[in-house]
């Protein structure tokens, strides 16, 4: 089912704009708001991000030990010496080796390349391939690209047999790097400077830029756009300052390509090359090169971007297109056999970091399959496979969490491991699964199911305005992509009148939306008819959050993002003569709305728990509530008990309800704060205190805190006594054994969940219910 409890966070920006910025943005001041929503905020930065003709790229020397790398190459052509290049076999490394073979070779270099096997050489340059590789072809130039940063054993032995070693790289910096003749990463520059995003292929345009301007070449450079532009998109490359200016101009150019084996490919992908967008590039190009590099030998995705030989182009994209549709069939294979054993095997799904393993699993899709699992899932999510001694797999992360430091501090379990926070690659012994599994769950012992982030939503449009016209001007902010999401557009109060499945199997989603004056939208989830909403939108007024862009035949194709329920749109409901409801459980920018509210009715009372008395003095707990004519429910209630006696004791006339989530998101959360809230009764308050004092400060319910000061005194050996609604607490008591103190836990959590379920309840309920009299 499509997730309809994620958080949407509309972006916001002044009221009034700075007339110079809707002048920068031609007028529009839609894409102004849009603009300035996303921090863009310089009218002169905004020309430039809409325009690559206002943009002034970094000179290549920028990137240092650049120039000299350079001057190396122009010795070697000159000198007729042999470049040895060494690539990656992801799509980064195959633009980029096929940017400098072809770059290299059309000013006179003598080239040979090398590009290693994912299942056999991993990743970087393994130093019984060096030999190999230098034997072969007795190269005087070693020249790497999207590699090499922390490869010290390969780089010494090379200039031990006299070769000159030049890294071209782009990932992260070890603490000491090899002892190359040159190093270009963008890494080693500044924070913040215009090239540091860069990819593998980016840094190696900008070392051939340098090459060929120094020879007086340089008109001859833009044939190697074509390549920077499907690198950039390909590799998820942040797509600012010069990242995104080299993917503006390089789409131009790939649009036109003379290169026979990209027109192949995209022949083969049913793709016109005037139609090629960044996101055509994503879904369509890119996976077919990627997955030669997962199920066969990347070496043939380089031949076929540098091929001359139309004959053996054509044969070469047939042979990427079976493997693409190969590697479909084995991830979707691998994956509907991971979510079986989660079904089959709940020690496995309730892992905070979930942990599979199947000795017949192809490595080379684990990532991927890993990815999903973790979006299902809201967990980190490793995959491994193999069926010898060793094992191998992916990891990847949900939420913000670190995958890569958890596995740096199992690093003694694990044969190889590394990566970044979102995703790693990790190998071990197979006699170390379960041991893996145990290490994994006591780091991860407090993640518990991580929150979607929230859904940015640049703007709120009405139905109609979702048309060409719409499509044609955000195209203005285009290429989209890493760093530059698609525009997020959101209409409010829809209702569902049809859904239905389309695709030759039936695996895709699509949902025509109405609203009260009959507009309709037909919105489309790729790959989402297993996740078909419609039971649950049927006779329910619900929100939609979508893409636009144009399809195939030049009409308006709407993506769906994500749908949020609500009840029939009524902002003010009248209670029974005395009581006026105002309800914004489903307003955009709740703080912009409460400020609002404030300034008109500054008598009202804010009842919102949890939050800091230091930074909202003017939020109240339940204990802190009076008689008053209005009452701004600002964060959800845990039950219907407490709200029910808010309500008496305030007795308002006019009830404004947000009903938001309180700021403990977690129970791990929930549980900190209670434990300051009782260290704090016992060590300053004598030991005793109201129970709603405690409520208030964890926004809890009496029940709740009543468990959980049974757990903490269970766990600490305190004495308690909770009558009367005052809890009395000391220190001194007996500690409990383990199963008392899991069952306590136990009851702590199902009173948690009980809340949480209430609050959800509460946050689609008619108001009428929840507060009549």
């Amino acid at each position: 089912m499509l997730d309809t409890t994620r958080e949407w966070q509309p972006l916001s920006a002044p009221a009034e704009l700075d007339p110079a910025v809707i002048e920068a943005c031609g007028g529009d001041t839609l894409i102004a708001r849009i603009l300035v929503g996303r921090g863009h905020t310089a009218p002169a930065a905004i020309r430039a991000f809409l325009n690559p003709d206002e943009y002034h790229p970094a000179a290549p020397d920028h990137l240092p030990d650049l120039p000299a790398a350079s001057q190396r190459l122009a010795t070697a052509i000159e000198r007729g010496e042999k470049v040895l290049i060494w690539g990656d076999f992801d799509v980064d490394g195959q633009t980029a080796t096929a940017l400098l073979v072809d770059g290299l070779s059309r000013i006179g270099a003598e080239v040979a390349y090398f590009v290693p096997n994912r299942a056999v050489d991993s990743h970087g340059i393994k130093l019984w391939r060096l030999k190999e590789q230098i034997a072969a072809h007795q190269p005087q130039v070693l020249l790497t690209c999207d590699t090499g940063i922390g490869e010290f054993e390969a780089v010494d032995h090379a200039r031990r047999a006299g070769l000159t070693v030049l890294i071209t790289d782009h990932h992260d910096l070890a603490d000491s790097l090899p002892a190359a003749d040159s190093i270009v990463n963008p890494k080693r520059l500044p924070p913040g400077h215009p090239l540091r995003t860069l990819p593998g292929v980016g840094v190696a345009f900008k070392l051939m830029q340098h090459l060929y301007t120094t020879l007086g070449r340089e008109r001859e450079l833009p044939r190697l756009l074509d390549l920077v532009a499907l690198g950039i998109v390909a590799d998820v490359a942040a797509q600012v300052n010069d990242t995104r200016y080299l993917l503006q101009i390089g789409l131009d150019h790939l649009r036109q390509t003379e290169r026979i084996g990209l027109t192949a490919l995209m022949e083969t992908a049913n793709i016109a090359p005037d139609q090629v967008t960044a996101e055509r590039i994503g879904f369509s190009i890119g996976p077919r090169l990627n997955a030669v590099g997962r199920m066969a030998d990347a070496a043939l995705a380089v031949e076929l971007l540098t091929t001359r030989d139309r004959t053996r182009a054509y044969v070469l994209a047939q042979q990427l297109e079976a493997l693409n549709q190969q590697r479909k069939l084995i991830t979707e294979q691998i994956e509907g056999a991971a979510f079986d054993m989660l079904e089959r095997d709940r020690t496995l799904s309730d892992a905070p970091i979930i942990v599979l393993h199947h000795p017949e699993w192809n490595i080379g899709v684990l990532g991927v399959v890993a990815n999903r699992i973790a979006e299902r899932t809201l967990r980190p999510a490793i995959l491994l496979g193999g069926a010898g001694e060793k094992i191998s797999g992916s990891a990847r992360s949900f939420g913000g969490y670190d995958i890569h430091t958890a596995l740096e501090a199992c690093a003694d379990v694990l044969l190889t491991q590394g990566g970044h926070a979102g995703a790693a690659g990790l190998s071990l012994r197979a006699e170390n699964l379960g041991l893996l599994r145990q290490r994994l769950a006591k780091v991860a012992a407090n993640l518990t199911r991580l929150p979607a982030p929230p859904l940015p939503i640049d703007a709120v449009i009405s139905l109609p305005q979702a048309d060409l016209d719409m499509v044609a001007r955000i195209s203005r902010l285009a290429p989209f992509g890493e760093g530059n999401p698609a525009v997020t557009f959101a209409v409010e109060d829809v209702r569902l009148s049809h859904a239905g499945t389309f695709g030759s199997d039936g695996s895709h989603l699509n949902l025509t939306v109405e609203d009260e004056a009959g507009h309709s939208l037909r919105l489309i989830k790729w790959g989402g008819a297993a996740e078909d909403p419609s039971e649950q939108l049927a006779n329910r007024r619900f929100d939609v959050a979508f893409t636009l862009g144009a399809d195939r035949r030049g009409g308006v194709e709407a993506l769906l993002t994500a749908i949020r329920l609500r009840e029939a749109v009524t902002p003010v409901v009248d209670v029974p003569e005395k009581r006026t409801i105002h309800d914004w459980r489903r307003e955009l920018d709740p703080s912009l709305r409460l400020s609002l509210i404030r300034s008109m009715q500054p008598e009202a009372q804010i009842w919102a728990e949890a939050y800091s008395r230091a930074d909202f003095p003017a939020y109240r707990r339940r204990a802190e509530l009076t008689p008053a004519p209005i009452l701004i429910v600002y964060t959800a209630p845990p039950d219907l008990a407490t709200l029910q006696a808010v309500m008496a004791a305030v007795d308002p006339v006019e009830v404004h309800v947000f009903g938001l989530e309180p700021p403990l998101p977690t129970f791990e959360a929930f549980l900190r704060q209670l434990t300051i809230a009782v260290q704090n009764v016992v060590k300053r308050m004598g030991g005793t205190a109201p129970l709603d004092v405690l409520c208030g400060a964890t926004a809890a319910s009496v029940a709740t805190v009543r468990a959980g000061v049974a757990f903490l005194a269970a766990e600490q050996g305190l004495t308690f006594s909770t009558e009367n609604g005052t809890l009395r607490i000391r220190e001194g008591g007996p500690k409990a054994d383990r199963a008392v103190l899991q069952a306590a836990n136990e009851r702590l959590r199902a009173a948690y969940q009980e809340s949480e379920a209430f609050r959800r309840f509460f946050k689609i309920q008619p108001l009428r219910k929840l507060l009549s009299e």
